[in-house]
């Protein structure tokens, strides 16, 4: 990231400043840190993507009216009707038969905004003005070898100027697609690690309460704080069966005046 500006006098052209739109002179300078680091971190994820051999696809209009993207295909099994959900329904919808590739893209822009500074500054700074902001999104998405309906969503963001929505919006896009694809995660939460038998156990007894065909993703963590038992959340029921809760429930019922 950028310090203070030079003197205007030491000040040299830039050799983006032809290929992007000129921007005022006070923010050229952190701007161009920006775009290079930018392009700099999408470097590992090109690999990525030219190992799935990515197959052009038919362009996926997604209209920039300062509106949402055409819809082509059918709504997501679960709603939201926040600004985020609404656009993140809009790409679901765009997304067609191309959907887990979509998946991938979005994934993949989440991954290096959670790993760059640089790129999250990009995304998140109002001072880059939209011109250069699209450039730059557009040379990272076709290095990455992004679909259309991708690309132009971004544009969409930018132009709406919900850009610094992104995260939140593939958040959302991923509840989605898990939705679609019959996917369940559920986080266990014990107060050390389990072992791969005990694991497995606790995946077992999950999945005899989940819907049936459905697929389970497991997330193991550990929390101290719980002292014993385990809290498990699957999708939006939580049972909780740790000594934290259960010694607070008994605490309660000390508390309460004998009858």
């Amino acid at each position: 990231q950028a310090a203070a500006l030079p003197p205007r006098s030491q000040r040299k052209h830039h050799k983006y400043s032809s290929i992007f739109h000129p921007l005022p002179s006070s923010i050229l300078f952190i701007n161009m840190a920006i775009v290079r680091g930018a392009l700099r971190v999408c470097q590992p994820f090109v690999a990525r993507a030219a190992a799935r051999q990515v197959v052009p696809a038919s362009f996926v209009a997604v209209q920039q009216t300062r509106g949402f993207a055409a819809a082509v295909g059918k709504k997501p099994k679960y709603e939201d009707g926040t600004l985020e959900g609404r656009y993140a329904t809009a790409l679901f919808m765009a997304s067609g038969s191309k959907l887990q590739k979509v998946y991938e893209d979005v994934i993949g822009l989440r991954t290096m905004m959670e790993e760059s500074k640089d790129f999250k500054l990009l995304i998140e700074t109002p001072g880059v003005d939209p011109e250069t902001k699209v450039a730059t999104l557009e040379a990272v998405c076709k290095k990455m070898g992004a679909e259309p309906a991708v690309v132009n969503f971004i544009k969409v963001l930018v132009e709406n100027k919900r850009i610094k929505m992104l995260a939140r919006v593939v958040d959302l896009f991923e509840v989605f697609y898990r939705a679609e694809k019959n996917l369940v995660v559920c986080k266990v939460t014990s107060a050390a690690p389990l072992s791969s038998s005990q694991q497995g156990q606790v995946k077992k007894a999950m999945e005899q309460r989940a819907e049936k065909g459905a697929q389970m993703i497991m997330e193991f963590n550990t929390n101290a704080s719980i002292m014993g038992g385990l809290v498990v959340k699957m999708g939006d029921a939580v049972f909780d069966n740790s000594v934290a809760t259960r010694l607070e429930r008994i605490q309660i019922q000390l508390m309460h005046p004998v009858e």
